[in-house]
């Protein structure tokens, strides 16, 4: 059917800037649904000629003489196409086909059967949790379907219509919701978190607003591509209250990213009202402040959605600008099962609303052009709930995955001390089955898994060819970029951004990456920490290397969420799919005059989290090859790196680094010198202390040996363990305080399996437990003299 509309409806927006190809230029948004117009000004500028903006980074092109301060611009109208009776509205006709009407409307209706069922299995003790989608039934499946089904999705949690559209089955609702073996994510999520990765759908996380950053990277990788995709983030008025969405949406603007961002403003986030959580016009508003299109439509119109979103697509990608929709629509069901809306609204509210939804709206449209009628909604609402009840029947028969599969997917490969924990577990539960629900879980009430111990040695499985050839003196800043150089010239899908990258860096890593490989893939990044990380998990899923910095540690802070609960989780929730291929480099350690902020230590904070690799360099040679390994290693990995070496001149071999392409592996630790009384271990800029220290023991006759992880997560247990079985004794330093540091889980660890073999307490030597102090450096960073001091101790003991 022919698509016809009355633009005069639709709010207009100003005009867009965008990077574009090597270029930055001004793209007027004149689509069919949105169009441009100019802002009135006071006074015409006579200095500066008039028309070009008199300050970079505003549109503004003349003076005023008068102070006028503004609360809001001129009102977002709805766009609506369809009557709350079901009637089109004069001149507008369908935009599908009466068969694509009819499987829209039916997913609509299944999608409240099946919640109506699911909330009665939550009432009734038989799943844990649940929510529904009553009355925002047309939000998901009229956006969905008029997407592509390459398009990839980013769900918050109420797009059931939406994994409907893309393929859902009934019985992958009803194993997810039970967390059985047939669960696509192995009963690892929360009821509703569903996933369909081979369909372009992620999996729903939990965390509020966290999908929203990261789908601009994804759509950011489509512009790259040249590709007819769009990268789409639902979520909630309540979530667009979270710095994630703003920033997204300054990321999207900046990068001219395909994204559409949908927001469902349904009224409330949790009991929360609107009232409550802004007091500016809605949503759809934000979007011009950051060059976004915006268009605000009426949520509740199934036919105005899928027009609305329809455009907003074709703009994306022909245009390369990210929208915003805002589809304004109605919660008529509780927030959760955890959740009584009684408390906080009134039911002649609800009951209000529910003849206004889209199911009845719709419903009356096809009864009045005779495509619909009783009997049919009878036989669909049957056939809806036999499907569910018997899909649900069907899971509850099955088991729990196998316990195997609690240890599976953190990374690519099981690590050492989850295979030493699962085989712990598989025979401890043995031991003690009247504890556990043995019968529930697959294979558990068998004889023990065939076990392979060779599995829990730390060593890494691959190693990769040691350097060979030429040697070329370096500074570390200069083996890193060099790295740099050589990933991102082998692999063209590579991207590197952070602040101020694209000129070289605060510390000049990146010196001339930006003229050999162009401003698409070396990108100067707003200022925003969590958004740098999330767009580094889109371009991941997008199939891209993202190699991300962050210009301090001590300022990684906001992007923690996006690290430990998004990037960490991806693989283990996704069951092995999405992100991984993501480097996240930092300036890290003391530097001699950064007090609190630009001096900390900060990989304790991540080493606690599965699923992310942690490495520091302690030198030129030992960055380059680390670096080029984190970047090509399929999970995700912090490469922490101490500022104070940059430039510092090695007198050793340390400098002398390999001009080929090679790798150190990941997970193994470097014997730096070899002894036989003590041995000290570190990692980073603290390899130069204990080097130091040891040198002053020896003239005491006492025989250090040196260790340096180089990889902190996975660390290499075994070498050190070999280590202390040889010297009886043990001394762990590292820069970050001492409480809850590395350290603690290293000495843990070898009192465990060396208890018999030591002559002497395990010792720490570390920053001491107060913020980074500026004028007590000297004494807060663990010195050789302090190292000494321990050494001797444990050499007395």
């Amino acid at each position: 059917m022919v698509l016809r509309l009355a633009t005069a409806t639709l709010r207009p927006v100003r005009h867009v800037i965008h990077r574009s190809r090597g270029r930055r230029e001004i793209l007027a948004c004149s689509a069919r649904l949105f169009s441009t117009t100019p802002s009135a000004s006071d006074e015409p500028d006579t200095v500066f000629g008039g028309g070009a903006p008199l300050f970079k980074g505003v549109h503004s092109t003349h003076w005023s003489t008068k102070p006028k301060f503004r609360r809001a611009g001129p009102d977002f109208p709805i766009f609506r196409v369809m009557d709350q009776k079901g009637k089109l509205i004069e001149g507008i006709e369908l935009p599908f086909s009466l068969d694509k009407a009819l499987k829209m409307y039916k997913l609509m209706v299944t999608s409240s059967v099946y919640d109506q069922f699911l909330l009665t299995m939550q009432r009734q003790g038989r799943i844990s949790f649940y929510l529904t989608n009553f009355g925002e039934e047309a939000a998901s499946v009229g956006t969905a379907a008029a997407l592509s089904d390459m398009d990839k999705i980013w769900p918050q949690y109420r797009e059931l219509g939406m994994f409907l559209w893309r393929g859902l089955t009934a019985q992958e609702i009803a194993d997810q919701n039970i967390g059985n073996e047939g669960d696509r994510n192995k009963g690892r999520n929360l009821q509703v978190h569903y996933a369909m990765l081979d369909k372009n759908v992620e999996c729903v996380s939990a965390c509020l607003a966290t999908q929203i950053p990261q789908a601009p990277g994804a759509g950011y990788a489509f512009k790259l591509g040249e590709e007819d995709r769009v990268s789409v983030a639902y979520f909630g008025e309540g979530a667009a209250s979270e710095g994630d969405a703003l920033t997204a949406l300054n990321f999207a603007g900046v990068f001219g990213a395909q994204t559409l961002f949908i927001c469902r403003n349904n009224g409330f986030a949790i009991s929360t009202d609107v009232q409550d959580q802004f007091v500016g016009d809605g949503i759809a508003v934000r979007g011009p402040s950051f060059g976004v299109p915006s268009i605000r439509v009426d949520g509740n119109d199934l036919v105005a959605v899928y027009m609305a979103t329809q455009e907003a697509r074709r703009m994306a990608v022909e245009e390369k600008t990210p929208v915003l929709l805002e589809l304004m629509t109605y919660r008529i069901g509780d927030h959760t099962t955890s959740d009584d809306s009684k408390s906080y609204r009134s039911t002649d509210e609800v009951a209000e609303w529910k003849p206004r939804g889209p199911i009845p709206r719709f419903r009356a449209y096809l009864e009045s052009i005779g495509a619909w009628d009783a009997d049919k909604q009878s036989e669909l609402e049957k056939a809806a709930r036999t499907e569910i009840v018997e899909a649900f029947k069907a899971g509850e028969a099955k088991k729990k995955p196998p316990l195997r599969e609690m240890f599976t997917d953190v990374y690519t490969d099981v690590p050492w001390n989850l295979e030493e924990q699962w085989q712990e577990m598989e025979k401890h539960v043995r031991e003690y089955p009247s504890d556990y629900n043995m019968d529930r879980y697959r294979n558990l009430d068998g004889p023990l898994p065939s076990m392979d111990s060779a599995l829990i040695k730390s060593a890494p499985r691959k190693i990769p060819p040691a350097p060979t050839g030429p040697t070329e003196r370096m500074t570390m800043v200069a083996a890193i970029n060099n790295a740099l150089h050589i990933a991102m010239n082998e692999n063209p899908k590579s991207v590197l951004f952070g602040e101020d990258v694209a000129f070289g860096g605060v510390f000049r890593c990146s010196v001339g990456l930006r003229d050999e490989f162009g401003e698409d893939r070396v990108l100067n990044a707003p200022l925003c920490e969590q958004a740098i990380a999330g767009m580094a998990v889109g371009l991941s899923t997008a199939g891209y290397t993202a190699i991300a910095e962050m210009q301090f540690a001590d300022y990684i802070f906001p992007a923690f969420d996006q690290i430990v609960n998004e990037i960490a989780k991806y693989r283990y929730r996704n069951v092995g799919g999405g992100c991984g291929n993501i480097v996240i480099r930092a300036p890290c350690q003391a530097v001699g005059h950064g007090s609190m902020y630009h001096s900390q230590s900060v990989e304790s904070y991540f080493a606690h989290c599965p699923g992310l690799k942690i490495v520091m360099p302690r030198g030129p040679k030992q960055a380059k090859g680390l670096l080029l390994a984190a970047i090509r290693d399929p999970n995700p990995v912090m490469f922490f790196e101490p500022k104070v070496l940059y430039r510092y001149i090695f007198e050793d071999e340390n400098s002398d680094v390999p001009v080929g392409d090679y790798e150190l592996p990941l997970g193994q630790a470097d014997i730096v010198r070899e002894g036989s009384d003590v041995t000290l271990v570190g990692w980073g800029a603290q390899i130069l202390r204990l080097e130091k220290a040891a040198a002053r023991a020896a003239e005491e006759g006492i025989s250090c040996e040196i260790i340096d992880l180089q990889t902190i997560i996975p660390w290499d247990v075994d070498t050190v363990e070999a280590s202390v079985k040889k010297t009886g004794r043990l001394i762990v330093t590292h820069e970050a305080p001492q409480v809850n540091g590395f350290g603690g889980e290293i000495v843990s660890k070898i009192q465990e399996r060396c208890f018999l073999n030591l002559e002497a307490p395990i010792q720490r030597v570390c920053g001491h437990d107060t913020h980074f102090p500026y004028a007590w450096e000297e004494f807060y960073v663990p010195s050789p003299a302090r190292v000494l001091a321990a050494i001797k101790k444990s050499m007395s003991y």
